[in-house]
Protein backbone atom coordinates (compact mmCIF):
# COMPACT_ATOMS: atom_id res chain seq x y z
CA UNK A 1 0.00 0.00 0.00
CA UNK A 2 1.03 3.29 -0.82
CA UNK A 3 1.31 5.59 1.73
CA UNK A 4 2.64 8.90 0.63
CA UNK A 5 4.10 10.30 -2.90
CA UNK A 6 6.79 13.06 -3.10
CA UNK A 7 8.56 14.67 -6.30
CA UNK A 8 11.37 12.29 -5.99
CA UNK A 9 9.97 9.37 -3.63
CA UNK A 10 7.16 7.19 -3.19
CA UNK A 11 6.56 5.94 0.15
CA UNK A 12 4.70 2.35 0.64
CA UNK A 13 4.56 -0.87 3.17
CA UNK A 14 7.39 -2.92 3.25
CA UNK A 15 7.02 -6.83 2.33
CA UNK A 16 8.94 -9.67 2.52
CA UNK A 17 10.45 -8.88 -0.93
CA UNK A 18 12.43 -6.18 0.16
CA UNK A 19 14.42 -8.12 2.71
CA UNK A 20 17.47 -8.49 0.68
CA UNK A 21 17.67 -4.24 -0.49
CA UNK A 22 16.96 -2.89 2.88
CA UNK A 23 19.40 -5.53 4.21
CA UNK A 24 22.00 -3.75 2.27
CA UNK A 25 21.10 -0.54 3.83
CA UNK A 26 20.84 -1.34 7.50
CA UNK A 27 24.09 -3.45 7.20
CA UNK A 28 26.07 -0.65 6.93
CA UNK A 29 27.87 0.66 10.11
CA UNK A 30 27.87 4.49 8.98
CA UNK A 31 23.70 4.25 7.75
CA UNK A 32 23.40 2.53 11.76
CA UNK A 33 26.28 4.57 13.44
CA UNK A 34 23.68 5.88 15.78
CA UNK A 35 21.25 3.32 16.45
CA UNK A 36 20.80 1.09 19.64
CA UNK A 37 21.19 -1.96 18.12
CA UNK A 38 24.31 -1.41 15.33
CA UNK A 39 24.32 -2.89 11.86
CA UNK A 40 21.88 -5.76 11.06
CA UNK A 41 22.08 -8.67 9.50
CA UNK A 42 19.72 -10.01 7.15
CA UNK A 43 17.78 -12.12 9.16
CA UNK A 44 17.68 -8.78 11.89
CA UNK A 45 16.18 -7.02 8.59
CA UNK A 46 13.35 -9.79 8.37
CA UNK A 47 12.67 -9.18 11.63
CA UNK A 48 12.50 -5.72 11.65
CA UNK A 49 9.52 -5.88 8.32
CA UNK A 50 7.88 -8.70 10.55
CA UNK A 51 7.93 -5.95 12.99
CA UNK A 52 6.55 -3.05 10.44
CA UNK A 53 4.08 -5.48 9.09
CA UNK A 54 2.60 -6.08 13.01
CA UNK A 55 2.74 -2.24 13.52
CA UNK A 56 0.61 -1.78 10.62
CA UNK A 57 -1.80 -4.11 11.59
CA UNK A 58 -2.03 -2.67 15.50
CA UNK A 59 -1.43 0.87 14.78
CA UNK A 60 -2.45 1.80 11.42
CA UNK A 61 1.21 3.24 11.11
CA UNK A 62 4.89 1.85 10.98
CA UNK A 63 8.27 2.58 9.24
CA UNK A 64 7.65 2.61 5.77
CA UNK A 65 9.70 1.49 2.34
CA UNK A 66 11.39 4.54 1.06
CA UNK A 67 11.57 4.09 -2.69
CA UNK A 68 13.56 5.99 -5.27
CA UNK A 69 10.59 6.75 -8.22
CA UNK A 70 13.22 6.51 -10.59
CA UNK A 71 15.13 3.89 -10.42
CA UNK A 72 11.89 2.08 -8.18
CA UNK A 73 15.06 1.06 -5.50
CA UNK A 74 14.23 0.30 -1.93
CA UNK A 75 16.62 3.14 -0.50
CA UNK A 76 15.85 3.36 3.25
CA UNK A 77 12.98 3.61 5.50
CA UNK A 78 10.64 6.00 6.92
CA UNK A 79 7.99 6.23 9.51
CA UNK A 80 6.29 6.18 12.86
CA UNK A 81 6.72 3.99 16.10
CA UNK A 82 5.20 3.46 18.98
CA UNK A 83 7.57 4.24 21.55
CA UNK A 84 7.82 3.97 25.46
CA UNK A 85 9.86 6.84 26.93
CA UNK A 86 10.42 7.74 29.99
CA UNK A 87 7.40 6.17 31.30
CA UNK A 88 5.08 7.85 28.31
CA UNK A 89 3.56 6.20 24.87
CA UNK A 90 4.78 8.10 22.39
CA UNK A 91 4.87 8.26 18.88
CA UNK A 92 8.55 8.84 17.31
CA UNK A 93 9.53 9.32 13.49
CA UNK A 94 12.47 7.18 12.77
CA UNK A 95 14.49 6.91 9.07
CA UNK A 96 17.16 5.13 7.86
CA UNK A 97 18.76 6.62 4.14
CA UNK A 98 21.49 4.70 2.07
CA UNK A 99 24.65 6.53 2.06
CA UNK A 100 24.77 6.45 -1.56
CA UNK A 101 21.86 9.15 -1.46
CA UNK A 102 22.83 11.26 1.50
CA UNK A 103 23.42 14.89 1.06
CA UNK A 104 20.07 15.32 -1.41
CA UNK A 105 17.49 16.56 0.77
CA UNK A 106 15.78 12.86 0.98
CA UNK A 107 15.58 12.34 4.27
CA UNK A 108 14.06 15.71 4.82
CA UNK A 109 11.55 14.86 1.94
CA UNK A 110 10.50 11.32 3.29
CA UNK A 111 10.14 13.08 6.88
CA UNK A 112 7.47 15.80 6.01
CA UNK A 113 5.48 13.27 4.15
CA UNK A 114 5.67 11.26 6.64
CA UNK A 115 4.46 14.01 9.82
CA UNK A 116 2.11 14.73 7.16
CA UNK A 117 0.46 11.09 7.52
CA UNK A 118 0.29 10.75 10.55
CA UNK A 119 -1.32 14.18 11.61
CA UNK A 120 -3.87 14.17 8.77
CA UNK A 121 -4.24 10.43 8.52
CA UNK A 122 -3.61 8.95 12.22
CA UNK A 123 -4.67 11.82 14.33
CA UNK A 124 -1.85 11.56 16.30
CA UNK A 125 -1.54 14.97 17.96
CA UNK A 126 2.01 14.83 19.11
CA UNK A 127 5.09 12.90 17.29
CA UNK A 128 8.84 12.83 18.93
CA UNK A 129 12.23 11.99 17.22
CA UNK A 130 14.86 10.70 19.39
CA UNK A 131 18.21 11.88 18.60
CA UNK A 132 21.45 11.22 20.10
CA UNK A 133 23.09 14.20 21.16
CA UNK A 134 26.26 14.13 18.73
CA UNK A 135 24.15 13.07 15.47
CA UNK A 136 24.38 16.44 13.57
CA UNK A 137 22.84 15.45 10.95
CA UNK A 138 19.32 13.39 12.43
CA UNK A 139 18.99 16.69 14.23
CA UNK A 140 19.33 18.89 11.10
CA UNK A 141 16.81 16.54 9.34
CA UNK A 142 14.30 17.09 12.13
CA UNK A 143 15.03 20.55 12.41
CA UNK A 144 14.12 20.97 8.71
CA UNK A 145 10.54 19.28 9.14
CA UNK A 146 9.75 21.49 11.98
CA UNK A 147 10.68 19.39 15.42
CA UNK A 148 11.84 21.46 18.02
CA UNK A 149 14.09 20.23 21.25
CA UNK A 150 11.84 19.36 23.64
CA UNK A 151 13.74 17.43 26.36
CA UNK A 152 16.89 15.93 26.95
CA UNK A 153 17.23 12.28 28.82
CA UNK A 154 18.76 8.84 28.24
CA UNK A 155 17.30 6.10 25.88
CA UNK A 156 18.59 2.72 25.83
CA UNK A 157 21.78 4.03 27.77
CA UNK A 158 22.46 7.14 25.14
CA UNK A 159 22.26 10.81 25.83
CA UNK A 160 19.29 11.98 23.34
CA UNK A 161 17.52 14.87 22.29
CA UNK A 162 13.35 14.46 22.13
CA UNK A 163 12.15 16.90 19.59
CA UNK A 164 8.61 17.30 18.95
CA UNK A 165 6.21 18.52 16.39
CA UNK A 166 2.49 19.48 17.61
CA UNK A 167 -0.38 18.57 15.42
CA UNK A 168 -1.88 22.07 14.49
CA UNK A 169 -5.47 23.07 13.66
CA UNK A 170 -4.80 22.98 9.94
CA UNK A 171 -3.11 19.61 9.86
CA UNK A 172 -6.24 17.91 8.79
CA UNK A 173 -8.21 17.67 12.16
Amino acid sequence: MVIAETPRLLLREFSSEDVGALAEVLGDPKVMEFSTKGPCTEDDTRQFIDWCLDSYRDHGFGQWAIVDRRSRAVIGFCGLSQVELDGAQEVEIGYRLAPSVWGQGLASEAAEAVLEYGFSHCHIDSIIAIIATHHVVSACVAEKVGLRIDTHTKYRGWDVCIYRKRRTMNMGI
